[in-house]
């Protein structure tokens, strides 16, 4: 697999002739549970490859969305892959855009359920639980982008969800920078995407006026830059008509 990662990586959109040669091998990657590695190792794959070949992956997403919805469900994944998995759907949601409603129904409460456990999470927990929080705000923000000139208000029902888990990671004082770049990142796609729809929600959760000041407030320049890109998309919520910036190129590279 990690011999796949350099030719996805080096082919680009080219390597999309070799896919159906290569997907029955990843299939057998997503379907190892008990070897935990190499499915995390398939997992990062697909996602490698969904941002290599777009929305041309979209003849395989049935088969790959079945398996990471499988390695969710079953009970025997190591738990170190969830955020991994969660992450995942917010790559394939990128990539195939309007295409991911048909997988909503069964990726938002797996989502919901991975927001859950983190909510429990304990100190102890910190780093897995700081990766369950990238990996959430990662999907999230991957599947608003994905929907945004289409259907998005099938999102509604689950934004709540959304900002909920934010504001426990504002609570967190013991976050990573990573953490609130995500988190950042998935309330400035939850109103670029929902536009004026998303109103009623950030004044129902005023928390996030002060927590994109403690980011604009950061020694991080990359974190100054991606609170101000946020804030000026909330704002625009607040005003007639839908914001008329240009989707952040440079600040999506702050998450990685």
């Amino acid at each position: 697999m990690l011999s796949i990662r350099a030719l996805v990586y080096a082919g680009g959109s080219e390597f999309g002739k070799y896919m159906p040669r290569f997907y029955k091998y990843l299939e057998i990657g997503l379907q190892n549970f008990k070897e935990y590695q190499v499915f995390a190792l398939s997992v990062e794959v697909v996602g490698d490859v969904c941002r290599a070949l777009g929305d041309k992956i979209l003849p395989f997403c049935d088969g790959i969305m079945s398996h990471l919805l499988t390695g969710l469900s079953s009970g025997v994944m190591h738990p170190s892959v969830t955020p991994l998995i969660v992450s995942c759907f917010g790559d394939i949601g990128i990539a195939i855009g309007e295409q991911f409603e048909k997988y909503l129904p069964c990726a938002m409460p797996m989502i919901q359920v991975a927001s859950e456990i983190f909510a429990k999470t304990t100190d102890t927990d910190n780093n897995y639980g700081n990766q369950l929080r990238r990996g959430i705000f990662d999907a999230y923000s991957g599947i608003l982008r994905g929907l945004k000139n289409s259907n998005s208000d099938l999102m509604l029902p689950h934004v709540g969800h959304l900002l909920q888990a934010i504001e426990l990671v504002f609570r967190d004082k013991m976050r990573e920078e990573s953490v609130s770049k995500a988190a950042v990142a998935a309330m400035g796609d939850l109103a670029h995407t929902l536009g004026p729809r998303a109103k009623i929600l950030f004044k129902d959760r005023p928390f996030y006026a002060d927590f994109l000041q403690e980011c604009l407030d950061s020694d991080d320049y990359k974190m100054k830059e991606l609170a101000a890109w946020a804030q000026k998309m909330i704002e625009s919520v607040f005003v007639c008509g839908r914001p008329g910036t240009k989707r952040r190129k440079l600040l999506v590279s702050y998450l990685k």
